[in-house]
């Protein structure tokens, strides 16, 4: 298994405003500017591989994947299982995947374990995730990665 970190501004990315303005006032982080920080950690595995990565996210309230690798009956060769997330979410809107939120502005790290079918073909599976803040002005925005499957 290859590990690679990667700040949010290091790859493509695409914003949408979901109810709200981007780049407008202050964020609940503190900062006069949105987004936040964002981290993640890439992983590159091999077929019946298994492992986690973890997301970092400075000042949100909210948090929610794209269903295309998250277990909402999905039957992709590459898997999410069951996600953490530190500290514990305040409440969380029933669909699936589920929207996470937080009561106040927070920083949260998510801690995602991946598992890859041992006939699970190389290449990329993507993957995205959307966060937001509600205090203040509202903000969010959409983040795209992958996981790469290599052969054995």
């Amino acid at each position: 298994m290859k590990r690679r970190q990667f700040l949010a501004g290091t790859v493509p990315t695409t914003s949408v405003a979901l109810g709200g303005c981007l780049g407008s006032g202050p964020s609940c982080s503190g900062e006069n500017t949105w987004p936040p920080n964002v981290q993640v950690e890439e992983l590159e595995l091999t077929p019946g591989d298994s492992a986690s990565f973890e997301i970092q996210v400075d000042g949100i309230t909210g948090f929610s994947f794209d269903s295309r690798l998250y277990s909402c009956g999905t039957d992709a060769p590459v898997r999410f299982g069951d996600v953490n997330t530190s500290p514990a979410i305040d409440a969380q809107l029933d669909s699936c995947p589920p929207i996470w939120i937080w009561d106040d502005c927070t920083r949260v790290t998510v801690d995602v374990p991946v598992q890859v079918d041992p006939d699970a073909e190389t290449g990329t599976y993507e993957y995205g995730f959307s966060v937001r803040e509600t205090i203040g002005d509202r903000n969010s925005r959409d983040y795209e990665y992958a996981i790469t499957v290599t052969g054995n």
